[in-house]
Order: C-alpha cells, then sequence, then structure tokens
C-alpha cells in the first residue's frame, strides 16, 4: 500500500510528543515510566515525527551511541520507532527511517543501529541492516536482534 491522501512531513519534535505513541504501540498496558528513555533529553538526541495533516502518525528517536561490537565508530542508535495503529503498512516507517538515516549520515555517523523486535527484522533487512549475533531478550519487552546499517550506501 502507498502512501495516499495529503503528504506526510516529518519534523523534529520533542520527548513529550513520543510518549503517546510509545506507550500505545511499544508498551501498551505498562505504566507511563516505561516510555522514557536514557539520553531522551540529551542534546545529541533527536526525535522525529511525521505528521498527516496535523495528526503525529510514527515516531522514531536517535540517540548517538557507540555499536557495542563496534565501539571505534561514530553511531546513532535508533530507538522507540513506531507507527500509530491504524497507520501501519502506508510506507510511513520507512520514509521515517529514509530521514533518520539521512540526519545520521549529515552528522557524521559511520552506521545506525538498533535493537530489533522480531516482527521488524523483515523492515529492516529491506532498508538495508544487518543482524549482528543471536536474538537475545529485553525484560519485559520481549525478543529482539541487533541489527545495523552502514551509511556509506544510499537506502
Amino acid at each position: 500500500m502507498g502512501i495516499d491522501e495529503q503528504s506526510p512531513c516529518i519534523r523534529i519534535i520533542d520527548t513529550a510528543q513520543t510518549i503517546p505513541l510509545r506507550l500505545a504501540v511499544l508498551r501498551p498496558g505498562r505504566p507511563i515510566e516505561t516510555t522514557r528513555f536514557e539520553g531522551d533529553d540529551d542534546p545529541a538526541t533527536r526525535h522525529f515525527g511525521l505528521f498527516q495533516g496535523a495528526e503525529l502518525v510514527a515516531i522514531a528517536s536517535l540517540f548517538r551511541a557507540e555499536l557495542p561490537e563496534q565501539p571505534a565508530d561514530h553511531a546513532y542508535q535508533l530507538r522507540g520507532m513506531a507507527t500509530a495503529p491504524g497507520q501501519q503498512k502506508k510506507g510511513f516507517g520507512r520514509l521515517l527511517l529514509s530521514a533518520c538515516l539521512e540526519y545520521a549520515r549529515q552528522n557524521g555517523a559511520a552506521l545506525l543501529w538498533c535493537n530489533a523486535r522480531r516482527g521488524a527484522l523483515g523492515f529492516y533487512q529491506k532498508s538495508g541492516f544487518d543482524i549482528l549475533g543471536d536474538e537475545f531478550d529485553i525484560s519485559d519487552v520481549g525478543p529482539h536482534f541487533r541489527m545495523y546499517r552502514k551509511l556509506n550506501t544510499e537506502y
């Protein structure tokens, strides 16, 4: 399915704007405190929001953080990527990821990495990410894979 109606717009947002989607999509039924990530308010952190009209429909956050397996490389970690229920499978995640990749590239990062939920593996693999290591469990969240993408290639 492609994006229809009005064109989506991606903007930098603040931490507070990420909380409702983080809670609804990534931490349903959990305390709101679980939606706050260490480093959310760091000056180097960037939160991206994809708006369809006035509605915030997708979010992603970039944290300046080295990939543990390659600590010498300047990198960003992608966290808290979520698309509102009913707005998924419309290409919004792909657009948001593209903006995050471009931001990291423009800010001198050698790679972008994330801890991807099992269900998101295909999305990231189609976007040029590789799996690094074995599946691991994030307490109270579930199984994940570390994934990364070198930024010397186009999206």
